[in-house]
């Protein structure tokens, strides 16, 4: 070589890689040294490797290639995540462009072409990282959906259900409209938006008195059920205690009611009411017996509640509303107002607030060991900073809503009786045999039973994820579960140090102790 060749890395790189492949320098077997464990945080299959893949694998690499170095039994699991929603919205949107509507599919239909796209584009960011040089055990490569981690999946369900920490109810959830979906609370990203605050004038019944209310959602008045001022208010210490008001443009007659939530400062110190639209009215509907009156499609359009207007987009509905109002007399003035919105962090909608019969998983008792082991150090945040970022998600930790309205992924294991109620089974046979026994019915049918159509929530898988690549649900004492759990070392982003570390953690300490 020429002192001023240049170095052409497209001549000795693939050279190498594939010398390195064909002599399974990167696999990984049990022996008698010391384990090194690393796992990649799984990709989605929808994704190509960009600057923070890169970053991230890299040091993952370095680290890997350190421990083969001193002597380790290195060991870094390579794998993809089926990334239900951003999965499904890309196989819905190749559909669309060859003029096939997903609602004329039947799910194994829908299913076989999410297969066949995840067959064509799913392995790209894993030659991505050859082409890096990452030395993964690729004989290792798991998917989420792999028949052997969807196993495990519906077992953890079904085990948790047993357990009594699985529940289904109507709660209020985070809706994206675009995915037509629940989301968990940290899939919502919120953003200071730009919006207005619409001051609307309520007719005090029987009186030319109107009530000034502020808004930042005049659409969701068609929703209304109740008015509420704080009980210490001056301004309202007149009304009568059984005060009626009428809801602009709808005509509604609704009750004002009193409670110390209402914040005295905000706005003119009185609130409208939605509960089936909003977190808070959810609850003082819920402490007041209100009637709930949901307004929106799933697509976030109005349904046959929205009257006039019916079938039209929420934020359409926004700005005509504001004009009827105006030309009605029943806008006291608009001012511009910033405002954190919640928005989907898959399709980057806003999200509406959704009353919605869903799977939760109660966190409360699950998360403790979890929040412990990392307050004591046992599992170890880089940089430290992050331990309160953590305790303060772990201390605060709401039922994970595990449903989703989709069908890429693993369906609830629940099957639902012809005569009502559900049992909750590993297989479809031995739901059979519960149904049997629940119903007292011996001549009950397969076909009689409905399974539930949801899937469950991506993290729900991936929260094994460590445990699940060594099979470690479905067999708990096989040889290298035993040897090569607990993972060493993690790298990943902050942004899923709830949504995934904790998690997993949590995960670790129900399944591995």
């Amino acid at each position: 070589m020429k002192i001023d060749d240049k170095y052409a890395p497209q001549q000795i790189e693939p050279k190498w890689y594939d010398y390195w492949m064909r002599h399974d320098m990167f696999h990984s077997e049990p022996d008698e040294r010391e384990p090194y464990t690393v796992v990649i945080p799984p990709p989605n299959v929808t994704g190509m490797l960009h600057m923070g893949h890169m970053l991230n694998e890299t040091i993952q690499d370095v680290l890997v290639r350190r421990a083969r170095m001193q002597g380790k039994n290195a060991c870094w699991v390579p794998g993809t995540d089926h990334a239900s929603i951003a999965t499904e919205a890309k196989v819905v949107q190749k559909l669309k462009a060859e003029g096939i509507d997903k609602s004329s599919l039947t799910r194994e239909e829908f299913l076989r072409h999410a297969w066949e796209w995840k067959e064509k584009h799913g392995g790209i960011i894993l030659s991505q990282l050859r082409k890096l040089g990452a030395s993964c055990d690729w004989a290792r490569t798991k998917f989420t959906m792999d028949p052997e981690m969807s196993r495990s999946v519906i077992k953890v369900f079904v085990d948790l259900y047993n357990k009594g920490k699985i529940y289904r109810g109507v709660r209020m959830v985070n809706w994206d409209p675009a995915a037509q979906t629940a989301l968990s609370d940290e899939e919502v990203v919120y953003r200071e938006s730009q919006g207005k605050l619409y001051y609307l004038r309520y007719r005090l019944e029987g009186t030319d008195r109107y009530l000034i209310v502020a808004t930042t959602r005049p659409e969701t008045i068609l929703g209304d059920t109740a008015l509420c001022v704080n009980p210490d208010d001056e301004r309202y210490k007149d009304l009568p205690q059984d005060a009626r008001v009428v809801v602009p443009l709808v005509g509604r007659s609704i009750p004002v009611i009193r409670d110390s939530y209402v914040d005295i400062e905000f706005g003119t110190g009185a609130l409208k009411v939605t509960p089936a639209h909003d977190v808070n009215d959810y609850m003082l509907g819920e402490k007041y017996n209100l009637e709930t009156i949901d307004i929106f499609n799933d697509d976030g359009t109005l349904n046959e509640h929205g009257g006039r207007y019916a079938g039209m987009d929420r934020f359409a509905v926004r700005e005509q509303i504001e004009r009827d109002l105006a030309s009605a007399g029943l806008l006291e003035k608009v001012e511009a107002y910033t405002n954190n919105v919640g928005y989907s962090e898959r399709t980057s909608v806003a999200i509406e607030p959704k009353l919605s019969m869903q799977w939760f998983l109660k966190m409360d008792e699950l998360s403790k060991p979890a929040l412990q082991a990392v307050m004591d150090d046992t599992v170890r945040l880089v940089p430290s900073k992050f331990k309160n970022v953590y305790r303060h998600w772990m201390e605060n930790v709401r039922d994970w809503c595990i449903s989703r309205q989709l069908w890429w992924g693993q369906q609830i294991p629940a099957y639902y009786l012809p005569t009502g109620g559900y049992v909750v089974a590993e297989t479809p046979e031995q739901a059979l045999e519960l149904a049997r026994a629940k119903s007292g019915n011996p001549d009950l049918s397969l076909h009689e039973l409905r399974q539930d159509p949801d899937v469950l929530d991506t993290w729900f898988s991936s929260w094994l994820w460590p445990i699940s690549v060594f099979d470690g649900i479905n067999r708990p004492d096989n040889e290298e579960i035993r040897y090569y759990y607990p993972t060493n070392d993690l790298v990943t982003a902050p942004d899923i140090l709830f949504f995934w570390v904790a998690r997993m953690i949590i995960a670790g300490y129900e399944y591995r102790g």
